[in-house]
């Protein structure tokens, strides 16, 4: 027997106040509700009429264990305007299964909300395979306002033609006299879910299906007033369908009817709290920045699995409060305890600076300092992820470094005359002072101060200036303006090789940031060259008093390390080297001071990656280097005994990751990763001396640390590419020595990978050429097993690629990669006896080559490519000589 059924109250308050407490109440379990009603009204928040219409239509509201798609998970909203005091309990469904609406049958419940239902219904005329749902009201909901409101989103509907909105397909009313309207069905999950797991750019990608939903329906003139993951499904194909436009507001004057609908008795709107922009909890007119705010709450939810703002409120007037008061949490800066989302710590580097500063500006309080579009927003979005500028600024230097200095490094002892110096402009050391005496006095206080600061700033935290909001100008800019302070204050006074040591620091972190940036603009190379440069000198002018500080010692060689890179992408091998050179014998006079065992620790690191680039330059095939595979051996041997070294050292690894960077990997792990490259490296030079097995125990070994890290942090970026190119230095390894199945394994490893990695980051990222250069390694592998037509799937889209590429001007590297792909090409359509295509591919391979063997840095493996182009075509020519048998 059911539950009595309390009396419908005949005095009715304002219909936006009940749907609000009734919605709240509806996300509590059914069990606390009544509860939770009395104590709103206890404190004021509701009042008892409110409260008596909300137990009415808790009453009536369908049991928490009712079945629900998700296609209509909650109540649609309505305006003012209650349903008739003597309207019956809309308990009875308006429609039964087999139920005919005009050209339609219906099938099955899908949900219910408090005023309407959705159901299944399938095309009874033939004219149409296949489902659709219909939205109906339900009994005694037919107030003036609720058919409004109903009438209008059919409007809206019908107004709307785009893939990523749920289609209107009919209209009409039921035998007994309720409208419906009969739209798309839709399978999928609400966006939150569907974005669980998914990598970055396929998120954004999602992202920007929806933004373009809503700018076309800000182009049709309506704002949907309701974006929320609820009304945001997402099917199994990956396509973005919005749904759920009851409330949406025409912006058209010319559309009548549509302001009326809009209007209720309080003044007040219907939305979603946690998903509503500031004007709508203010109850003020709305436009389409109303639509852009909530897109970046959803963007934020979809990239954190968290809301920016309101996390811990309790009630609606609470999420309100922090809509119109609390300032959102960047993104990265979120504390890795709260977010829910797992990949959010590999994300988290992403999100810094460009992600951030888009978020931030969707999601400002005032709708005219947003962007002026949802499509200004969505080409952020797509520069992002093209990697191009965005129109999202960060804050000025000066606010970045007050809010660094006073949540990281400010001394707690620094006085507030050095405060108020510091924060008030480092640079204003214009001292109007009664004597000069007074005044040398101060300005040695003031640099005093800033030069304590300074050193806290470069020496202890200087990798944490990564993790500053605003991207690398941002940071480089905070930089410069430290130097500039430096030499403002340090004007009128003598020099002091600890000065020299600050500004030798802040130039090395510098000139690194600006090594990161795009180094196939020479003009910002011979930046990063001109400041590195500067730091080496100042750091060389200081040694000798200085060198017995580790920080000062570790950054003057990293500034070094740092200017053997340039070197690198210049090709000058040489002159790298002897940057490389004279680090190492620094890090070696450090050392022999006795530093401690941190200081040791972040020495020995920072010579093993000098003794790393130094073998590469010494001997490398993928980039510019010297070609002396004995003194690169040598090397790799002393970079790898560092590595070791640290890594057995178990308590000092300990103490080194509790002082980490958040969301950054463990020192073993990053060490590890490090290793795996010294051993990489030394594979490709035993490679490239022939010395088979060698190369292979090294390969092995490298792959081996790739997998183990891979199996400690599985969704690294770094770790996963490391997995590809060792995978791949392997493949090379056995193709040389003939291990068919294994190399087709080592390969296949490498390719996939790369697949996944390109399928991570998009079309835009840096893996999506990856096939190119893979092709050839993969197509030999397959030959190798004797499956020619899978070599020839591989082997041609690249050979494609590559011929569009190459031109006459190309470079003697790109040249090689076509002829063997050509000729690779060329041996499986010999084998598979399509000797026909195979000649054209011979022939162009034949023709590339000997040129190449007058190239140093070509002619060994150019040589071996000629040789096997020249057998084939002596194994070709009988064949293509003999007559056809009669």
């Amino acid at each position: 027997m059911s539950p009595p059924v309390p009396p419908t109250p005949s005095a009715r308050p304002a219909w936006a106040q009940v749907r609000a407490a009734f919605e709240a109440a509806q996300r509590l379990p059914q069990a606390e509700r009544l509860g939770w009603l009395q104590a709103q009204v206890q404190a004021g928040d509701c009042s008892a009429a409110v409260a008596d219409e909300v137990r009415s239509l808790l009453a009536h509201a369908p049991p928490d264990d009712a079945p629900d798609t998700g296609f209509l998970q909650t109540p649609a909203r309505w305006a003012d305007g209650a349903p008739p005091p003597d309207a019956p309990a809309p308990s009875d469904p308006p429609l039964q299964p087999g139920q005919r609406l005009g050209a339609w049958a219906v099938v099955d419940r899908l949900g219910t909300g408090g005023m309407a239902e959705v159901w299944r219904v399938r095309r009874a005329d033939g004219a149409w395979q296949g489902e659709a749902a219909v939205k109906v009201l339900k009994r005694g909901m037919d107030s003036e306002a609720v058919l409004a409101r109903f009438a209008l989103e059919q409007r809206a509907l019908a107004r709307l033609q785009h893939p990523h909105i749920a289609r209107l397909l009919d209209a009409g009313r039921t035998a007994g006299g309720q409208p419906y309207f009969v739209m798309e069905k839709v399978d999928g999950l609400p966006l939150d879910r569907a974005t669980e797991n998914l990598p970055l750019e396929a998120r954004l990608a999602l992202f920007l299906q929806l933004a373009d939903a809503v700018a076309h329906a800000h182009r049709q003139l309506l704002v949907h007033r309701d974006l929320k993951p609820g009304n945001v499904l997402v099917t199994a194909e990956g396509q973005v369908k919005l749904l759920d436009f009851g409330i949406a507001k025409a912006l058209d004057p010319t559309a009548g009817g549509w302001e009326a609908a809009d209007t209720t008795q309080a003044g007040q709107r219907p939305f979603t709290p946690h998903y509503a922009s500031p004007e709508q909890a203010r109850g003020e007119p709305i436009g389409t920045g109303t639509d852009l705010y909530s897109l970046g709450v959803l963007l934020y939810v979809m990239l954190t699995g968290l809301r920016p703002y309101g996390r811990r409120a309790r009630s609606p007037h609470e999420v309100l409060r922090s809509v119109l008061e609390e300032t959102p949490t960047r993104p990265s800066a979120l504390s890795p305890d709260e977010v829910p989302d797992p990949r959010w710590t590999q994300h988290r580097r992403r999100l810094q600076g460009d992600l951030d500063n888009i978020l931030l500006k969707a999601l400002e309080k005032l709708p005219e300092r947003r962007y002026a579009s949802v499509e200004a927003l969505a080409a952020d979005v797509r520069a992002f992820l093209g990697g191009f500028p965005v129109q999202a600024r960060p804050a000025g230097w000066a606010y970045v470094a007050r809010k660094f200095l006073r949540r990281q490094w400010l001394p707690v002892g620094l006085s507030a005359l050095a405060l108020a110096s510091l924060v008030g402009g480092l640079g204003a050391a214009r001292w109007q002072a009664e004597a000069a005496a007074q005044a040398r006095d101060e300005a040695r206080a003031q640099l005093a101060a800033v030069k304590r600061i300074t050193g806290e700033l470069v020496f202890r935290f200087g990798d944490a200036v990564s993790t500053l909001p605003g991207g690398p100008e941002a940071q480089a800019e905070m930089l410069r303006s430290t130097l500039d302070q430096l030499d403002t204050l340090a004007g009128p006074l003598p020099q002091d090789s600890g000065l020299q040591a600050l500004r030798a620091a802040t130039l090395a972190r510098l000139g690194e940031l600006q090594g990161k940036r795009d180094m196939t603009d020479e003009r910002l190379v011979a930046q990063a060259e001109n400041t590195l440069k500067l730091a080496v000198a100042q750091g060389e002018a200081a040694w000798d008093a200085q060198h017995g500080d580790w920080r000062f010692a570790s950054w003057h060689a990293r500034a070094l390390n740092a200017l053997a890179q340039v070197r690198r992408l210049q090709r000058q091998p040489g002159a790298g080297l002897e940057s490389l050179t004279l680090a190492v014998l620094r890090l070696d006079q450090a050392l022999a001071t006795g530093p401690g065992d941190e200081g040791r620790a972040h020495l020995l690191g920072v010579r093993a990656g000098s003794l790393l680039l130094a073998a590469q330059l010494h001997d490398q095939p993928t980039m510019a280097s010297l070609r002396q595979p004995d003194q690169a051996l040598a090397l790799f041997d002393r970079a790898e005994a560092d590595l070791r070294a640290l890594l057995a050292e178990d308590r000092l690894l300990a103490t080194l990751d509790r002082q980490r960077v958040p969301g950054d990997p463990s020192v073993r792990v990053y060490l590890r990763h490090e290793l795996g490259t010294v051993l990489g490296g030394r594979a490709l030079v035993h490679l490239g001396r022939n010395a088979l097995e060698p190369a292979r125990q090294a390969a092995e070994a490298a792959l081996a640390l790739r997998r183990e890290n891979l199996v400690a942090e599985p969704h690294n970026l770094e770790w996963r590419e490391g997995l590809m190119v060792e995978s791949n230095t392997l493949a090379l390894v056995l193709l040389r020595q003939g291990q068919g199945p294994a190399a087709l394994d080592a390969a296949r490893t490498s390719w996939d990978t790369a697949a996944a990695l390109a399928r991570d980051e998009g079309p835009q990222g840096r893996h999506a050429q990856a096939p190119l250069f893979l092709a050839p390694q993969l197509g030999q592998a397959l030959a190798l097993n004797h499956q020619h037509a899978q070599a020839l799937a591989v082997v041609l889209p690249a050979y494609a690629r590559w011929q569009a590429l190459v031109a006459d001007g190309s470079s003697p590297t790109a040249r090689r990669r076509l002829a063997q792909l050509a000729l690779l090409g060329a041996n499986s359509h010999a084998a598979l006896g399509q000797t026909a295509a195979a000649r054209p591919l011979l022939a162009q391979a034949l023709d590339l080559l000997p040129p190449l063997l007058t190239d140093a840095a070509q002619a060994e493996e150019a040589g071996r490519l000629h040789a096997q182009a020249l057998a084939l075509q002596a194994r070709l020519a009988p064949r293509l000589q003999t007559p056809p048998r009669p």
